[in-house]
């Protein structure tokens, strides 16, 4: 009896042992998930105090008129930064404007692509909100100071504008956009918030989904799938708005508009927006040279007065 009693009681210690072991497990991976970890687990964008270190400038300062270039990405640096130049140098009284080229927050905090834990819509949402105020700081510095404003979107640009339309207003002289979207296309949109992009077949109007089950290319290291992630959550909160709805009741007199009936990135633009830019006096101008061809096309009618600034 004895014997039953000491083996019954060694069973209750080690099944208590074995409770307190399993307990403990299930606490490493509580802690180190924890919401106040994710929210900690990424540095978010602080922008510079200074609003002159918002965009690399050139020209004359003294310009009455500020040609403020929003480029296409989102990207780790500008166009601009790396070549020295950009596609609206064509333009005619280009050389006589001052020209500010914006940084993108992608450039501006490079960290944010080393995100710990995970990335989310929230993140996304709150840079493309830190881009959005590069801008508007951007416009209200020149506004301050009498200057006449262009702005000058293309691609990722030009999804920015009408964003910054329904945020601040139509607030500037003239707006010129190219290869952009005004309602994205909702399965496109889905597969940005999924991580993944995608584009549109010759036709500007069948998509072209990604293979979500694809094995990681192994010469791409982590980095490069951070990076990825973070961009399409960037595009993918821009592309939720319908900007056709959001921008009913503004005057877009001064709006130029192009696009490609055969954009392989972002597609064509639907019957429901070309309506829309329609009966708002929007003039709009077609290419069928992929996206870059919004861009030539617009500096050519611009080079022949066809388009005024």
């Amino acid at each position: 009896m004895k014997i039953i009693l000491k083996n019954y009681l060694l069973l209750l210690s080690f099944l208590a042992f074995f409770s307190a072991c399993k307990y403990e497990k299930k606490e490493g991976p509580i802690k180190q998930y924890a919401k106040a970890d994710k929210e900690l687990n990424y540095e978010p964008t602080v922008l510079p105090k200074d609003t002159t270190d918002l965009w690399i400038g050139e020209g004359d300062i003294n310009s009455d008129t500020a040609f403020i270039v929003i480029e296409g990405g989102p990207h780790n640096k500008i166009y601009f930064q790396t070549h020295g130049i950009d596609v609206w140098s064509a333009l005619p009284e280009y050389y006589n404007y001052y020209r500010a080229h914006i940084h993108q927050v992608n450039g501006l905090n490079t960290s944010i692509y080393n995100w710990k834990y995970e990335f989310t819509h929230e993140m996304g949402e709150l840079e493309v909100n830190n881009e959005l105020e590069v801008l508007a700081r951007t416009v209200k510095y020149f506004k301050d100071r009498n200057k006449k404003v262009i702005l000058a979107g293309t691609s990722w640009g030009a999804v920015l504008i009408p964003y910054y339309l329904i945020k601040y207003g139509n607030n500037v002289d003239k707006i010129i956009i190219s290869a952009g979207r005004l309602d994205s296309n909702p399965m496109q949109v889905k597969y940005f918030l999924k991580g993944f992009n995608s584009g549109f077949a010759e036709d500007g109007k069948t998509i072209r989904f990604p293979d979500t089950t694809r094995v990681r290319n192994p010469n791409r290291g982590e980095r490069y799938h951070k990076m990825s992630r973070v961009k399409q959550f960037m595009k993918g909160f821009l592309g939720k708005y319908k900007f056709t709805e959001e921008l009913a009741d503004m005057d877009l007199s001064n709006v130029v508009y192009a696009y490609a009936k055969n954009d392989p990135q972002i597609g064509a633009l639907t019957e429901e927006e070309l309506k829309f830019l329609e009966s708002k006096g929007v003039p709009v101008y077609v290419s069928d040279r992929g996206h870059a061809g919004p861009d030539r096309l617009l500096i050519k009618l611009i080079q022949e007065g066809k388009i005024e600034l």
